[in-house]
C-alpha cells in the first residue's frame, strides 16, 4: 500500500507527504513509513511497527485524517491485489491477536 498526499507551500514549494507499507520491520509484524519532504528537499521518514493489523490501520486512518485536515490532496494511492483465497482486511484487523509466525526451517 502507499499513499501520497501533496499540497502547495506559501513559497510556492510543493510539499508531499507519503505512507506506506513497504518497508518490513524485524522487530515487529507490521510496519508502516511514514515520508515528507517539501520540493526537491531532503526527505525525512519515520518508521512504526506495530504487533497487529487492527493497530497499524488505526494508525492509517489517524495520519490520513491529519493530512486531510492540514489541507493536504490525495496525489497518488496504490493497494496490491490479495491472492484467492486470503482474508479479507476487516477480518484481519478484527483479530484480537496476532498469531505466532513460524520459524523456517
Amino acid at each position: 500500500m502507499i499513499i501520497t498526499f501533496y499540497k502547495p507551500g506559501a513559497n510556492g514549494a510543493i510539499r508531499y507527504y507519503t505512507i506506506h507499507d513497504r518497508q518490513p520491520l524485524l522487530t515487529a509484524a507490521y510496519a508502516l513509513t511514514i515520508a515528507w519532504r517539501t520540493g526537491d528537499g531532503r526527505e525525512r521518514e519515520k518508521v512504526y511497527g506495530f504487533d497487529t493489523l487492527a493497530e497499524m490501520d488505526r494508525k492509517i486512518r489517524e495520519l490520513f485524517g491529519r493530512r486531510i485536515k492540514a489541507g493536504y490532496a490525495l496525489l497518488y494511492s496504490f493497494m496490491r491485489e490479495k491472492p484467492a483465497g486470503a482474508p479479507a482486511d476487516a477480518a484481519l484487523a478484527a483479530e484480537p491477536v496476532r498469531t505466532r509466525r513460524k520459524r523456517l526451517a
